[in-house]
């Protein structure tokens, strides 16, 4: 009968004393990582394939109140396991801030929030409240990193279709042609905001309508693969009504008109399909078992929250001295970039301001120049140094420094390459092809983090996270060789490399080279 009395009169005294110290918890933690919170909020903004960003919030407060008379019931004991949650979100936090991995960081600040829930209320509690605490964390613009397969998987699916079809047609890399004209699948063309807003409807979807985990499951699944098949339908009915038409329609801005109206109706679609398996909701709540609200002493059951308040604080301290000791190894960066004197068979170097370079900004220094081989055909150099991640206020892996404009817009075939020095050590370089332009050049580039090289962005971003936690490197360095893009750009290229040995492959530091 206490059971049931309870459930009806909602929360006790201690209970509502303890969302109060949760609540000013999450105060805290946002004031603290406000910055962060406010990048999101401004990604929503900028950015149409986020906007449901601002839905999520008061979505989760929703299904959390739903849960209110089940919450009522579970007795409320603050665990000591919330305290290694925070730390870990705390981590992820100064990593992501540390390298300018801004999901990362974003993850990590909206994560808090279940941690303090865990800290504050216990695991009885947060275990009621897991959907709108898993909920959250649709609050995060994530999925950019998924771009370069969705857009590969479009164009795949796309000209697999128009093939079937009978359509005469040529694929280049991203670039699909029909006799009528041709297509670029551009990143804008990579269906991203499909398939985050379907997430985020099948996530609700099934948590609503479905009961055990494996539909549930099987549902995210589904509304998570229907979207990437339904944007290569969008773009092959968009070059097919194109062909079909001599291209008086569909190259122009119907195509977006119609894939907003073609994902509603599919979206429509798969809601009326799941209804098949709906299964009812329970006639009347189920109390859960829960230990009691006693406890030897109120201060006794705060402890948790107050540790992991402690930690969270922490975070943005521990970023601002990896940032000050950056910035005082980094003081003399003149002295970072040594260009090599020039071997046997080589001229140069010869620095020009009219040298190519790829699209990246914000470096420390930088310094290019020109080698000439006995043909007379050059090899332009071109190194940037930047401090670890962001700790001098830029970054180098960023979506704004990329090696060719037109990357921006769609993707650059690249592929890795090894090459082999003369002492045994090898180098392993990321080549990309530009084409287009005046003047089509064959480029190598890698890039350097302390003594570690590295051709993958990703790879760079893990070696950017352990040296700005451990402080091991002093700074990081993308390093560029090209040439006239001909039939012999890549022996050329190989030759320079192999010809000035180590100076080279650690990305022209002093140790390895000489002025």
């Amino acid at each position: 009968m206490r059971d049931l009395t309870r459930l009806d009169s909602g929360f006790s005294g201690r209970q509502a004393a303890s969302f109060m110290l949760l609540f000013t918890a999450i105060a805290l933690v946002v004031w603290t990582y406000g910055t962060t919170y406010v990048s999101v909020v401004q990604k929503w903004i900028s950015d149409t394939a986020f906007s449901h960003g601002f839905l999520v919030l008061p979505i989760a407060i929703w299904l959390a109140w739903r849960k209110r008379e089940e919450l009522a019931h579970v007795g409320f004991r603050p665990s000591a396991i919330g305290i290694p949650a925070v730390l870990l979100c705390t981590a992820g936090w100064v990593i992501g801030r540390g390298t300018g991995v801004l999901v990362i960081e974003q993850f990590s600040a909206v994560a808090m929030i279940p941690a303090l829930v865990v800290a504050a209320l216990g695991l009885p509690a947060a275990r009621v409240l897991i959907m709108p605490l898993g909920f959250l964390l649709f609050l995060v613009p994530f999925g950019r990193g998924l771009v370069p397969f969705l857009m590969h998987a479009t164009a795949d699916f796309s000209t697999l279709l128009l093939k079937w079809s009978g359509v005469p047609v040529f694929r280049t890399y991203m670039q699909i042609s029909i006799p009528a004209g041709s297509f670029e699948v551009a990143r804008a063309c990579s269906g991203l905001n499909y398939v985050i807003t379907s997430l985020v409807l099948g996530a609700l979807y099934a948590y609503l309508n479905f009961h055990g985990w494996l539909k549930r499951a099987v549902c995210m699944v589904a509304f998570a693969g229907v979207p990437i098949i339904l944007n290569g339908l969008r773009v092959y009915f968009t070059i097919l009504v194109s062909h079909l038409t001599d291209m008086r329609f569909g190259p122009g801005a119907e195509h977006v008109t119609f894939g907003r109206i073609f994902f509603a109706v599919m979206m429509l679609a798969m809601f009326w399909f799941g209804r098949r398996w709906h299964d009812d909701a329970p006639s009347s709540p189920v109390p859960v078992a829960s230990g009691t609200n006693s406890s030897s002493g109120f201060g006794l059951e705060v402890w948790p929250l107050l540790l992991a308040c402690l930690i969270a604080v922490g975070g943005p301290l521990v970023v601002q001295a990896s940032s000050t000791k950056a910035h005082q190894l980094t003081a003399d960066a003149q002295r970072l970039i040594v260009l090599p004197c020039a071997v046997a068979g080589w001229q140069g170097p010869i620095e020009s301001a009219d040298l190519w370079r790829p699209d990246y900004i914000g470096g420390i220094v930088e310094r290019k120049a020109r080698y000439v081989d006995r043909d007379g055909m050059g090899v332009d150099v071109f190194v940037v140094v930047y401090g670890i991640g962001t700790s001098m206020g830029t970054e180098m892996i960023s979506h704004s420094n990329v090696i060719s404009a037109a990357d921006r817009r769609s993707l650059e075939k690249d592929v890795l390459r090894s090459i082999q020095l003369a002492d045994g050590s090898v180098v392993v370089v990321r080549e990309v092809a530009l084409s287009g332009g005046s003047s089509p050049r064959l480029v190598w580039h890698w890039f350097r983090v302390g003594d570690q090289s590295a051709a993958s962005r990703f790879t760079v971003k893990a070696l950017e996270g352990l040296a700005f936690v451990t402080r091991g490197a002093v700074s990081e360095r993308l390093v560029t060789v090209s040439t006239q893009l001909d039939d012999s750009a890549g022996r050329r290229l190989r030759e320079f490399v192999r010809a000035h040995g180590q100076c080279v492959a650690s990305g022209f530091v002093g140790e390895a080279c000489c002025e």
